[in-house]
């Protein structure tokens, strides 16, 4: 999840407020540096700083992993990807991607491990279970790949026969719009290649080709229109070509998906005060700091908001912008 940056100017904490400025320059080591410092002292900082380090830090190494990788670097990227590990141990991507990077290297064993790491992390991880079935198979370990491709199986079965169940019941029910949701969810998805549309949309965002970034989100969506990070990019991305309207539903829809993550509800709020939608925003800001009350974005512009100090409404003119 990724913050609109005039969040990152709220942000308390000296150190992540740093660390974000390197990390969206695509300055990965100088970012890693400030979000370690941050964390050397975790239990001083507000809950918000302290996910934005742990969330930012994990994100830096696996994107400096990528870069070194391209370099043909691999055991330079394996090394950044332990890292990561270590700070967000719970998140399936970075061991599937370790297990893929081992797989390159001849090291089977260690592959193996990071496949079921990431299935730990992840039990309907089908691509985590497919690269562990044909990594068993090359070992020759024929009954435990036979195993890893029941469980592929068994999740891809599932992936397509419980939104067609639901389509099917909203059908009978006249619902033909939202079946049509699950027919596609069904039939339509293709994570891997939303993945690869993805990919080049961060590009794309890192290099503020706002409009660009926006037709490959829009592939990825496509492909995968249930991905809520996805449509938090989106939103981003739209908030700087000034769409601000559009940004919003983006904002709601990544919200309504992942109803965990404050970061597409925080952004809701601000492109709402942008639109002027003043109330809407209070009850949204209000709504987070019951969540965490110290977040400090949100308790700062609930504050301008309650005494009216809130800046003149501009609009920018961002690199992109197609309207």
């Amino acid at each position: 999840m990724r913050l609109i940056k005039e969040i990152h100017n709220l942000t308390g904490n000296y150190h992540v407020k740093s660390g974000l400025y390197h990390y969206h320059r695509g300055e990965f080591r100088q970012a890693e540096e400030f979000f370690c410092k941050a964390l050397k002292d975790e239990e001083s900082l507000a809950q918000a700083d302290r996910g934005n380090a742990r969330h930012y830090l994990t994100l830096a190494l696996m994107d400096l992993a990528t870069k070194l990788e391209s370099g043909d670097d691999e055991e330079g990227a394996v090394e950044q990807l332990r890292k990561a590990s270590e700070v967000s141990p719970n998140f399936p991507d970075i061991h599937f991607r370790l297990g893929c990077l081992l797989e390159n290297l001849e090291r089977a064993t260690e592959a193996v491990e990071a496949y079921r790491r990431a299935i730990d992390a992840h039990p309907d991880y089908l691509e985590a279970q497919v690269a562990l079935g044909f990594c068993l198979l090359r070992m020759e370990r024929s009954k435990d790949s036979a195993e890893a491709f029941k469980q592929a199986l068994a999740i891809k079965r599932e992936r397509i026969e419980k939104p067609c169940r639901q389509a099917l019941e909203m059908l009978g029910r006249g619902e033909v719009h939202e079946a049509a949701d699950q027919f596609h969810e069904a039939f339509l998805t293709a994570p891997v290649l939303a993945e690869e549309y993805r990919k080049k949309a961060m590009e794309w965002l890192k290099a503020e080709e706002y409009a660009k970034a926006l037709g490959e989100f829009d592939q990825a969506l496509a492909l995968s229109p249930k991905y809520p990070d996805m449509h938090n990019f989106r939103g981003v991305v739209l908030y700087e070509l000034d769409r601000t309207d559009e940004a919003i539903d983006a904002f709601r829809t990544a919200a309504a998906l992942s109803p965990q993550f404050l970061v597409p509800r925080l952004n809701l709020a601000f492109a709402l005060i942008r639109e002027e939608a003043y109330r809407e925003a209070e009850t949204e800001l209000e709504a987070i700091l019951e969540l965490d009350p110290s977040n400090p974005a949100a308790s700062s512009k609930l504050e301008e908001l309650r005494t009216g100090r809130l800046p003149d409404k501009r609009r920018r003119v961002s690199r992109g912008n197609s309207r």
